[in-house]
């Protein structure tokens, strides 16, 4: 059985408008903002439901590197993750982040699974969705400049950022659970002006593309 994953209602909701869980297929839970939310309410969830639980989609907004050395995602471009990296963890200038010291044990790179990556391109190319796939960051704060988003993008050779997808990598791979993650481009990281961004349609896109993955997913 499939776990459907977000950070908030507002994420969750057209998935809902779409497709219901149907018992024994799949399950919903809205995990809250940020990783450290993310990381508590998924693990408890897990520590009750991880024998249910075969694998995860994980789905939301983005924001769009627009300096990125891949091809620049547009907004309400659907994106997928190859791998996730924890962006800001580690010692911080103005113009780049190093890794903490050789004597401190941790991971910032988490790769995605490989199988449920080609199969959700299959599913989403079979229903005329276009979708793009790339490094994905994950920050603690969102990013509201263009110089940040600017070396981000190019020191991680990312094509988009969020608040959450390498906490779920890192839950995931602690239960063996294989991980999809999912983005719909709602504003470009660049100089903040709310006035560009596209969050409730890029919530429906979200929401669509999952729309069409779940089921497939589960018969797969």
């Amino acid at each position: 059985m499939f776990l459907a994953a977000c950070a908030t209602e507002f994420e969750m909701q057209p998935l809902l408008n779409l497709l219901r869980p149907k018992e024994g297929e799949w399950l919903s839970l809205v995990t809250g903002v940020g990783t450290v939310e993310t990381t508590l309410c998924l693990t408890r969830f897990l520590e009750q439901h991880s024998e249910q639980v075969s694998g995860v989609l994980h789905f939301g907004v983005g924001g769009a590197y627009v300096c990125s050395q891949t091809a620049k995602a547009d907004l309400l471009d659907i994106c997928l993750a190859d791998n996730e990296v924890f962006g800001d963890f580690g010692i911080c200038f103005q113009d780049r982040i190093e890794p903490l010291g050789e004597q401190m044990q941790y991971r910032k790179r988490y790769p995605l699974d490989r199988g449920l990556l080609d199969s959700a391109g299959k599913i989403l190319q079979e229903n005329g969705v276009c979708y793009r796939h790339g490094n994905f960051v994950t920050v603690c704060g969102v990013s509201a400049t263009a110089e940040r988003g600017a070396m981000l993008g190019k020191q991680y050779n990312a094509i988009c950022e969020n608040m959450e997808g390498a906490a779920v990598a890192r839950v995931c791979e602690e239960y063996t659970l294989p991980l999809l993650e999912l983005r719909a481009i709602s504003n470009f990281v660049e100089d903040r002006d709310l006035d560009h961004w596209k969050l409730a349609e890029a919530c429906e896109c979200a929401g669509r593309a999952a729309a069409y993955l779940l089921p497939n997913l589960i018969r797969s």
